[in-house]
């Protein structure tokens, strides 16, 4: 991201209103399928006022307007906003909340309009023009992927901050899908040689699944040499057929396959076995006389395109800087007749703003002495802020699993390499959960060479052979290199259907050599160790700060809460999951999940999902005979909301939760914190040349924002928490909705926050945010409400 400045130039005309408004309806003066009335979408709406005021009718346009794709046709002087001290003064429909919408509209009219450009939301991707060449990396990456290309997009975003508006620029990546007939494009895509290949291709199931999946929702124009249609707009592929010539159907009552209308009306052959498209709900065309112009591709990526796009990306903070200073001169808003007629002017310069690095908390770890339920603390100081090493450390609580259940799903019979590996994993876990009381490896099966049909039934089987239950009992599954649905059938079956932890190992070539040669190897097995000790109920480390002392003061409770919705295009349910932790150093979660209406972002089972919360932490202690064990705090970390929605979970989420605790508790109700934790937002940190950078280039773990690009009305600061890797890190950004236990001092918060993400339990590294640590455990959770254990196996030791 960069951030510009944006200013007014007083006008020597008086305005008596905040803004110019002209309402505006557009309306074809045709009606669609069946007389329904047409709807024009945004896009489309923006594209029709643009093209009027450019190329249709100038002279109704003094001063080009600006169009916001709804009703609000923008014209002149229409700049204003108050920075008031209550969320209602920003909200939908207020002076301020229109006037951004209105300055949204007017940075974007440009850009939309320039020959070339496509856009999708607040993102414009750019044919370049100047001050860029394209790379011989990228030319590289489009010839691989075509009849796909990448090309730099650019969010835009008219923002406000204490005292000042702001512009967010930042860096997206456009996939295009290139302009051509839809039978080349289809024959590129497949790696097909010529029309006869891409026809015997496609009668390949694996084949035509993969071109069906690929064209969902592309748009094609209709050409038929010599004809002109009626219609000649872009319309979206809905399905694919095969043999289109041989389908047939009713022509003024007489049956008629497509292969002899195409041929009696229009004079197109349609050869044998020639695929065929579906538009709309029921018209069928032969590829033959389909084009598809270049446009956003919107589906969902095949995995080695989606790794072409990483490796796209920029590979660092200072190349993605570079990248978006290019394409600032392409958004030319010097030269926007759109922004000049309203008198407005954006800053080139990029913004700078001062922030500070939080102090590391210390990582305890298990030490020599005392006992698997007091531990004597090891304390661990960060040499390097948000990461550290595992190597030769006992881990905090280790998990007990009682047995091992190691199956072999590879599709190939077990190999000495194999076992070796399952000797050199379990002597690894020996190391790290060795205490004086003398934890020993657990008992394992011999390696089961299963095709992995019917997991359910195969873990049965083997746990009766056995004589082992679900009570302590792990899933070791061995998986082939390439194995998504598999590996996604192993997590079902464990987590759902049977209640039993898994873990799975992806064998591959990279890691039969690392077996064979030794390299490498420990660090391999640490991480698996970590992930199994968690998956069983283990505490691999805890954080030691001052914060985490506050927390531990009182009885409190950390809850992560998020809710995810099914991809674009799908009609799937939503989830709301939520976290919740049982134990004093906040290190232990327990997790719920429940189904909730589609695209739904409010919780509705909150009240729910909150109650057998405050139930698992109430069954670690007994408040009853002890009112000092009694829950005191609550520090609620909300994800994926935006910020339009906030005032909506304040009041069906935070509210509700209030009246819950009032019913549980009284008057004497815990007090809570409830903050929302922003991901998806296109803020980024550069840091100044110099030491303030990482190895990476990144601003350093810890690093946190609270001046300069502050919500004018909302208490908010972005907190930088893990170290960089690879490409330009994301801060987390948080935003307090309602604080009634730090009494609103930002820095409590932001240290308290900081530690949390210690928590993350599956690696060295500090989490994304504090809410990631929670929302995340409840892959690793051992408690599913859901799970009805004691129907896992009939044996009487179960």
């Amino acid at each position: 991201m960069v951030i510009f400045y944006i200013h007014r130039t007083p006008s020597t005309q008086a305005y008596d209103k905040p803004y110019d408004l002209t309402t505006v309806s557009i309306k074809p003066n045709f009606n669609g399928p069946g007389g329904k009335d047409i709807n024009i979408g945004k896009e489309k709406g923006t594209e029709v006022i643009q093209r009027l005021q450019v190329n249709v009718r100038p002279d109704l346009f003094p001063k080009p307007g600006a169009f916001d794709g709804k009703k609000n046709l923008l014209l002149g002087q229409v700049l204003h906003g108050n920075e008031q001290g209550n969320p209602s003064s920003i909200g939908p429909g207020t002076v301020v909340a229109s006037s951004l919408n209105m300055l949204q509209a007017f940075l974007q009219a440009a850009p939309k309009m320039a020959n070339g450009n496509l856009h999708k939301g607040k993102s414009v991707y750019m044919q370049w023009r100047r001050g860029y060449q394209q790379s011989s990396d990228q030319k590289r990456i489009d010839d691989r992927i075509r009849p796909l290309r990448l090309v730099d997009g650019f969010f835009q975003s008219a923002r406000m901050t204490t005292g000042q508006l702001i512009v967010n620029i930042d860096l997206s990546v456009g996939v295009i899908l290139q302009g051509m007939v839809l039978e080349e494009l289809c024959a590129t895509f497949l790696g097909c040689k010529n029309l006869r290949d891409l026809n015997e291709r496609c009668s390949s199931p694996v084949y035509f699944d993969k071109l069906r999946h690929f064209l969902r929702d592309v748009k094609v124009s209709i050409k038929i040499p010599g004809k002109t249609l009626k219609s000649q707009g872009r319309r979206a592929i809905r399905n694919l057929i095969r043999d289109v010539g041989s389908h047939s159907f009713d022509r003024n009552g007489i049956p008629t396959t497509i292969r002899d209308y195409f041929l009696s009306t229009h004079g197109v052959r349609i050869p044998s076995q020639s695929v065929g498209v579906v538009i709309g709900n029921h018209e069928i065309f032969p590829m033959s006389v389909c084009v598809v112009p270049e446009q956003l591709y919107k589906s969902k990526l095949q995995p080695e395109h989606v790794r072409e796009v990483l490796s796209f990306v920029p590979k660092n903070p200072r190349e993605r800087l570079q990248r978006i200073k290019a394409g600032w001169q392409n958004l030319e808003y010097e030269n926007s007749e759109f922004l000049k007629g309203a008198n407005i002017t954006v800053h080139p310069d990029a913004l700078t703003v001062h922030g500070r690095i939080l102090p590391s908390p210390n990582i305890l770890y298990s030490g020599a002495s005392g006992t698997p339920a007091t531990p004597t603390p090891l304390t661990l100081t960060l040499a390097k802020p948000g990461t550290w090493d595992v190597m030769r450390k006992r881990f905090w609580s280790p998990a007990r699993p009682s047995f091992v259940l190691i199956l072999n799903l590879t599709g190939h019979r077990d190999s000495p390499d194999m076992n070796k590996l399952m000797g050199q994993l379990f002597n690894t876990l020996k190391e790290r959960e060795s205490h004086p009381t003398g934890v020993d490896v657990p008992n394992t099966s011999t390696i089961i060479n299963d095709s992995g049909a019917d997991l359910s039934a195969l873990i049965r089987r083997e746990a009766e052979r056995y004589k082992v239950g679900p009570i302590g009992l792990l899933v070791l599954a061995i998986l082939p290199e390439n194995a998504a649905e598999l590996y996604a059938n192993v997590k079902r079956v464990g987590d759902v259907l049977l209640g039993v932890p898994t873990q799975c190992i992806r064998w591959s070539q990279k890691l039969t050599q690392t077996v064979q040669n030794n390299r490498g190897i420990d660090q391999y097995l640490n991480n698996l160790a970590l992930k199994i000790n968690v998956r069983c109920g283990g505490v691999n480390h805890v954080p030691a700060s001052t914060a985490m002392d506050y927390l531990a003061e009182h009885p409190t409770m950390v809850i992560g809460a998020d809710v995810s919705h099914p991809s674009p295009g799908s009609t799937a349910p939503s989830f709301a999951s939520l976290v919740s932790s049982r134990d004093s150093k906040c290190s232990i979660y327990s997790a719920q999940m429940k189904v909730q209406p589609f695209r739904k972002e409010i919780i509705e089972s909150l009240d729910e999902m909150m109650t057998k919360a405050i139930d698992v932490f109430r069954s670690e202690v007994d408040d009853t005979k002890n009112p000092k064990l009694q829950l005191r705090r609550i520090f609620f970390f909300r994800d994926g909301v935006s910020e339009g929605e906030f005032e909506t979970v304040r009041e069906h989420e935070l509210n509700a939760l209030k009246k819950l605790l009032v019913r549980i508790y009284g008057k004497d109700r815990p007090r809570i914190t409830f903050i929302v934790v922003g991901k998806r937002h296109h803020f980024r940190f550069f840091p100044k040349q110099g030491a303030s950078a990482d190895a990476s280039g990144n601003c350093p773990s810890g690093f946190v924002v609270d001046r300069g690009i502050e919500h004018p009305v909302y208490s908010d600061f972005y907190l930088q928490s893990q170290p960089g890797l690879k490409g330009t890190s994301i801060p987390a950004h948080y935003t307090v909705i309602e604080d009634e236990n730090l009494g609103g001092n930002g820095n409590h918060l932001q240290s308290l926050a900081y530690s949390l993400c210690h928590t993350y339990q599956r690696s060295t590294y500090v989490d994304f945010s504090a809410v990631g640590q929670a929302t995340r455990a409840s892959l690793l959770s051992t408690q599913i409400w859901s799970v009805n254990v004691p129907d896992f196996i009939s044996h009487p030791g179960s």
